[in-house]
């Protein structure tokens, strides 16, 4: 009996979902084609389809140009964050000297800096990926330094009895410690890298998502903007659930889910 309401229990988390979500998009048609929303604001799901069955191509190749700018973007920004943290956790004059100006830094408005990167870097991809790397810096930096931290004092006693280097006592102790906040800063950047070249392109680009956007709107293509945001929030939850899966290999332990209750 416990098993047979556990299999209901589980349907009933996918299937909920699939219902409310089924009824907002027949919500959303029936709007539209009612004219409850006016067509030049919000197109219907049915013009989306037909906008990504006429320009799907073009959607997908701009796409394409966004998940590289990202994911370079990503691995960057993440890198360096972790050598930072680490760096911090092992010299306290370089964070009481770094740390407060890599808070002010992220402060620093970067729309507004654009400009100037442009001048620097050119208009290629350069700029974009700079932006995102800025961005998802600081989350791996915060997160990183307050796992790298979070080792157990014993264990580095332990390791210090022993004779053990810092690398040593980084590799066995204090990166294992660090991975639940390793992965946490991971899904943070996993959607900020591709909002942050999305944004970036929507300034200076001639191509990517966001230079389509803007393309569109401009032509007032509604079913294409429509469209190319979809694809770009379906290309954020592909990079979210890949750091979401990686998680639970690295952490086969760890039950709880973002979506559980």
């Amino acid at each position: 009996m416990p098993q047979l309401w556990d299999a209901i229990g589980a349907r009933r988390k996918v299937v909920l979902p699939i219902l409310v979500f089924c009824a907002i998009v027949a919500f959303w048609e029936y709007a539209t084609a009612i004219r409850l929303v006016p067509p030049i604001i919000l197109a219907g799901p049915s013009a989306i389809v037909r906008a990504l069955q006429t320009s799907g191509l073009e959607i997908l190749a701009n796409m394409a140009v966004t998940l590289f700018q990202a994911l370079a973007g990503f691995v960057i920004g993440n890198v360096l964050g972790l050598l930072v943290a680490i760096i911090f956790v092992h010299s306290s004059m370089v964070r009481r000297t770094v740390y407060p100006l890599a808070i002010a830094a992220e402060a620093v408005p970067i729309v507004a800096v654009v400009p100037v990167l442009i001048l620097w870097l050119g208009n290629g991809v350069e700029p974009k990926i700079f932006i995102t790397s800025f961005l998802t810096f600081f989350p791996m930096l915060i997160n990183a330094y307050r796992g790298l931290r979070s080792a157990d004092a014993e264990v580095q006693e332990l390791l210090y009895t022993l004779s053990a280097s810092r690398f040593q006592t980084l590799i066995m102790v204090r990166l294992p410690a660090s991975v639940p906040f390793l992965f946490n800063a991971l899904k943070l950047s996993a959607c900020t890298c591709i909002m942050a070249s999305i944004v970036a392109e929507w300034l200076a680009s001639n191509r990517g998502l966001g230079y389509l956007i803007v393309l569109y709107g401009q032509r007032y293509q509604i079913p294409e903007v429509w469209a190319t945001a979809l694809v770009a929030t379906a290309m954020s939850l592909v990079v979210y659930g890949t750091m979401v899966l990686a998680e639970r290999w690295a952490m086969p332990w760890k039950q709880a889910s973002d979506f559980s209750s």
